[in-house]
């Protein structure tokens, strides 16, 4: 079985990897980046144009790589892919075969948008005041003259600092379903990927997760992110650092019907496993 993963340079990706050959899965990894160090672990690599929604190269170099390599299934690991891929990965899958970890594409287009996501979300959880303009927000200081400190921010989406607890967490999902929920703390992070954290029990976020995924139907795989107990954001895809790398094998094993949904229901998840990230990650 060929598993292709695009963006496969972000931070977390050797891990996955391993995890992946450990369970007899060929892995093929795509990136923008030609010399990320993703290259030397898949069994093989190849460059791509960016997977931004405008670039109407990326989906035919991913159909080449598909038909080339036999690829089986294609798992997006990064946000600016996953919306071309749900709108028109249907090519990749007619001409080569290959399927896509994808939700449909209106639930993507809602979590992608900070804005839809909260407009939906209103009133069913705990969320930050915001505000979403298309026009633009101009900023100014309280006290000022002269036009001093003043900044115009189109197409905004401004939201009010949160404090408190971070935590993200890791959700495999079907059909509007929560099947697992996993919560890790954001103890540490570097470029925005979490370098330090702990597996905790959360069940007052966990009632959240539930909520949200009944609204807002992300299939498999996704990471939904709080800071003191209001929500961030949706993300519609794997999380950049996964501190149990059963947990994408399995989402990757039930998009194949290799595992059924009880048998992640009733997975047991280990609390209180660290992540503590240097060069690799050291898992304990």
């Amino acid at each position: 079985m060929t598993i292709l993963i695009s963006a496969v340079g972000y931070l977390g990706s050797f891990d996955l990897i391993k995890k992946l050959k450990e369970e007899g899965f060929r892995v093929i990894g795509t990136d923008a980046n030609p010399n990320t160090a993703a290259k030397f672990y898949c069994d093989e690599f190849y460059e791509t144009p960016p997977g931004n929604i405008e670039n109407q190269y990326f989906l035919p170099r991913i159909t080449d790589i598909c038909q080339k390599e036999k690829v089986d299934v294609i798992l997006p690991a990064s946000s600016a892919e996953i919306e071309q891929y749900a709108f028109f990965g249907w090519s990749i899958t007619e001409k080569s075969g290959a399927k896509i970890m994808v939700s449909r594409s209106d639930v993507i287009r809602t979590a992608i948008d900070k804005g839809a996501t909260y407009n939906r979300l209103r009133g069913t959880i705990r969320l930050p005041q915001s505000i979403v303009s298309h026009s633009g927000v101009c900023c100014k200081p309280l006290i000022g003259k002269g036009a001093r400190g003043i900044h115009y921010l189109p197409d905004t989406f401004v939201m009010e600092k949160l404090e408190g607890e971070e935590i993200d967490v890791d959700v495999i999902a079907l059909n509007g379903e929560v099947l697992l929920a996993q919560c890790k703390t954001r103890e540490r992070t570097y470029g925005g990927t979490l370098i330090e954290g702990e597996v905790v029990e959360r069940p007052e976020i966990v009632d959240q997760v539930k909520k949200i995924i009944k609204i807002i139907p992300v299939d498999y795989l996704s990471v939904i992110q709080f800071k003191g107990g209001k929500l961030l954001e949706v993300n519609p895809r794997m999380a950049g650092a996964i501190i149990d790398q059963n947990i994408p094998v399995m989402a990757i094993k039930l998009f194949l019907n290799q595992i059924t949904p009880d048998e992640i229901r009733n997975y047991q998840q280990s609390i209180g496993k660290r992540i503590a990230r240097t060069t690799f990650n050291y898992v304990y």
